[in-house]
C-alpha cells in the first residue's frame, strides 16, 4: 500500500539493550553465559521487530500487524511495537485505535517523539487544535530537530490558528534543517510573509 511509504516507521525499540544485573559473587563463567543467552534473547527480538517492518514496509498490513501485536504481548516495555501499531491504525483509518496505541507508547516513555507527532495529527484531524498545538511542542521538547513536528507545527499555526508569523520561523527552521524539504516550501514562506 502507497500510504505505508510514506508514514515514518519507528525502528527503533526503546530499551532492547538492558544491563544485566550481576551480583558480586557470581563468577565470569556465568557472567559470560548470562550475557550470551541475553545477546541470543536481544538478536532474536531485533530480528523479529525488523520482520515486522519489512512486512509493514511492503505493505503486508495483516502480517506486519499480527507480527507487532505479537511482539507487544511477549515484550511489554518496549514502545517500538506499540508505535507501530498506532501508524498501522491510523493508516487503516482506525483513529480511536491509534490514540490508543500511540498513549500506550507515552505511558512508557512521556517524550516520544513519534507517538506526540501523531497524537497531534489526531487531535487536529479532530478539531482539538490547541491540544495538537501541546503535542506537536512535546514532541519538540523532546527533539527540537524533529521534522514532522516542525511542519506540522507550522501548518498547524499558520493554516487553523491564523499565526503565521510563528509559522514563518518553523518553515525556515524545516528549510534549514530538511535534507530535501518539499518543493512547496518556498511557496509556503512567501505566502506565510505576505500575510504577516
Amino acid at each position: 500500500m502507497n500510504w505505508v511509504k510514506r508514514l515514518v516507521i519507528v525502528t527503533v525499540m526503546t530499551g532492547l539493550v538492558s544491563a544485566c544485573a550481576v551480583s558480586p559473587k557470581t563468577d565470569e563463567a556465568t557472567l559470560t553465559a548470562s550475557e550470551a543467552e541475553q545477546q541470543k534473547v536481544q538478536a532474536r527480538l531485533l530480528e523479529e521487530f525488523r520482520a515486522a517492518v519489512t512486512s509493514m514496509e511492503e505493505g503486508n498490513v495483516e502480517e506486519a500487524t499480527e507480527r507487532f501485536e505479537q511482539l507487544a504481548k511477549q515484550h511489554p516495555g518496549h514502545t517500538g511495537p506499540l508505535a507501530n501499531l498506532g501508524i498501522l491504525a491510523l493508516g487503516a483509518g482506525n483513529p480511536d485505535l491509534a490514540s490508543k496505541y500511540f498513549s500506550a507508547v507515552l505511558d512508557l516513555d512521556p517524550s516520544h517523539t513519534v507517538a506526540l507527532n501523531h497524537l497531534g495529527v489526531l487531535a487536529r484531524t479532530a478539531g482539538e487544535f490547541e491540544q495538537a498545538e501541546r503535542f506537536y511542542r512535546r514532541a519538540l521538547e523532546a527533539d527540537p530537530a524533529y521534522l514532522p513536528a516542525i511542519l506540522n507545527l507550522a501548518f498547524l499555526l499558520d493554516i487553523y490558528l491564523g499565526r503565521p508569523d510563528e509559522a514563518l520561523s518553523l518553515y525556515e527552521q524545516y528549510q534549514t534543517l530538511a535534507s530535501d524539504p518539499n518543493p512547496r516550501l518556498e511557496d509556503w514562506i512567501f505566502d506565510a510573509k505576505n500575510r504577516i
